[in-house]
């Protein structure tokens, strides 16, 4: 009788386990940025062209343009726009640092960032890919909305017509399960309120 409740625990146990969450654990950033999010001279990793082979039949969200991904995770590419007009800002993996590249597609954007501004509210909307928890991934979306927010309000932008908000893995661009889909996901949208 014993045995077979012993064996019963294990099997439950096991059962249990198997039930568990399918994603990667992952520590909680440091209050500094990551090591990793610093620029890399443009390295990129073999074989992330991003050619994901759907043909004509996929979705609007899964059509992107060729481009790389660097070594740190950043998608690479310049396509890319919010539903407000404005360039979307790409981010590293488990980062919330804006590479050169992308603070300066920022400040290509900031006449009319600044206008739209003036006359109403902008919207900074984190996102990240699907790796993490749910918890750290709104978390690092906030972080980054508010790392692009911190740019804007040192432009000259008003941070009382600035709202920040964070959709975590919650609103991809891209649904392929590819690398160079993941670095897309891993975005700042700025769109009009």
């Amino acid at each position: 009788m014993k045995r077979k409740l012993l064996y019963i625990a294990v099997a439950s146990t096991a059962l249990f386990l198997a039930g568990c969450s399918k994603k990667m654990p992952v520590a909680l950033p440091s209050t500094q940025a990551p090591v990793d999010s610093a620029p890399l001279n443009g390295s990129v990793v073999p074989g992330t062209d991003i050619n994901t082979g759907v043909q004509g039949g996929g979705s609007q969200k899964d059509q992107f343009q060729k481009g790389k991904v660097s070594a740190n995770g950043k998608y690479l590419g310049t396509d890319g726009l919010s539903k407000s007009g404005f360039k979307l800002l790409y981010f590293a993996s488990d980062s919330y640092t804006l590479d050169d590249d992308q603070v300066q597609r920022l400040m290509s954007d900031l006449p009319k960032i600044k206008a739209t501004a003036a006359s109403g509210k902008i919207l900074l909307e984190g996102n990240c890919d699907e790796f993490g928890t749910d918890e750290y991934n709104y978390a690092l979306g906030l972080k980054r909305a508010k790392a692009v927010k911190s740019l804007l309000v040192n432009s000259g932008v008003d941070a009382t017509h600035i709202d920040t908000v964070s959709y975590g893995e919650s609103n991809p661009t891209c649904t392929i399960d590819a690398p160079a889909c993941h670095a897309k996901n891993r975005r700042v949208e700025i769109n009009k309120l």
